[in-house]
């Protein structure tokens, strides 16, 4: 642990002298009291310490034989050493020289050139007690910080969490329908007014309702977990993905012609039906998904205007044996 350094400075010897007894009467081996004739050496010798650890608690500025001018000394020391408590004799500064300290540093306080006149002992004591106060007070403080610093992390863990609880479907995994609609909503906005292609897709788990009856809610949930992470497998990051209810999801592929949405919904369809999960009671369950596409249209005036065409080409996948993909009558027709 380093020390405490009070420089006295002053070109008097006998001052000096007389500064070294008095102050070294009343600190311990805590404290090194160094004496000094000339600034610009005292400026070093406070440097030297500060290298090793140190700090410089208090310099005790006079007269002294150097060039460099006492402002310039506290000035400079300062960039170093901001909280040392520097005790000027009365005649030593100028009222230009003083200003600058005051701007550029700070000063402790100012005594007589006699400082027998002063309680000397009691000010360097005052100013270790302050010192050692302002110590605390910045312990007290980086403390608080670093609770204030924890407790802003956990705030923000939390409402990252929450923003993941209200946003996200909690047994799929994937966005909820208000997080859909919330994030859908902006992009087909924006391939409206930029002319750009985009689908929509509705997909829904072949006969789910049988799954759940037969094999129990358990397995059913397995279902649709193993169905989202797939599908979220097979689609690109730009697309937006979520579960409207149920077994039902819906899947918006911005900069997509309706060849590659039909493409994207026939990897999801194929995907989904290699895919198997057991039973509790260790049967091997097997399911697929039908799906709708739609594309959207420049008169479209909303997205429930989209899946509404999404979600009847869906039926008509479901009315052709399920386990298959349809193309929107509308964009059939659009074709012809």
């Amino acid at each position: 642990m380093g020390k405490y350094v009070i420089a006295c400075i002053v070109n008097d010897i006998q001052i000096l002298d007389g500064l070294y007894n008095k102050i070294s009467r009343i600190v311990d081996s805590d404290y090194i009291v160094e004496s000094y004739v000339n600034a610009e050496q005292a400026l070093i010798g406070c440097y030297n310490y500060i290298i090793a650890g140190n700090e410089i608690l208090i310099t005790i500025l006079g007269n002294n034989n150097s060039e460099m001018s006492i402002d310039k000394f506290i000035v400079e020391l300062n960039k170093n050493s901001p909280n040392t408590k520097n005790i000027l004799f009365e005649d030593v500064a100028t009222i230009d020289s003083l200003k600058r300290i005051i701007n550029e540093a700070s000063i402790y306080q100012i005594i007589p050139k006699r400082f027998d006149q002063v309680d000397l002992e009691l000010i360097i004591l005052e100013a270790i007690k302050q010192n050692a106060v302002e110590k605390r007070l910045k312990d007290y403080q980086r403390v608080l910080e670093s609770a204030v610093e924890r407790r802003t992390k956990e705030l923000n863990d939390i409402n990252v969490k929450l923003e993941i609880l209200a946003t996200t479907d909690s047994l799929s995994g994937v966005n909820n329908r208000r997080s859909f609609y919330e994030s859908s909503g902006p992009m087909i906005r924006y391939s409206r007014r930029e002319n750009k292609k985009l689908a929509v897709l509705m997909i829904d788990i072949d006969k789910f309702k049988m799954i759940n009856d037969i094999y129990g809610h358990a397995t059913g949930d397995k279902v649709i977990k193993l169905m989202a992470q797939k599908t979220q497998g097979v689609l690109r990051k730009s697309d937006i993905f979520g579960r409207l209810g149920g077994e039902e999801f819906a899947v918006v592929l911005p900069n997509t012609s309706e060849r590659g949405a039909m493409k994207a919904a026939e990897n999801i369809r194929f995907e989904v039906e290699n895919l198997e999960i057991k039973s509790p009671k260790n049967e091997i369950v097997k399911f697929t998904v039908s799906v709708g596409v739609t594309m959207l249209h420049s008169d479209d005036p909303d997205l429930d205007t989209i899946l509404h065409r999404a979600d009847l080409a869906l039926y008509d996948a479901k009315r052709a044996g399920r386990n298959r993909v349809c193309l929107s009558k509308t964009d059939l027709n659009a074709e012809a």
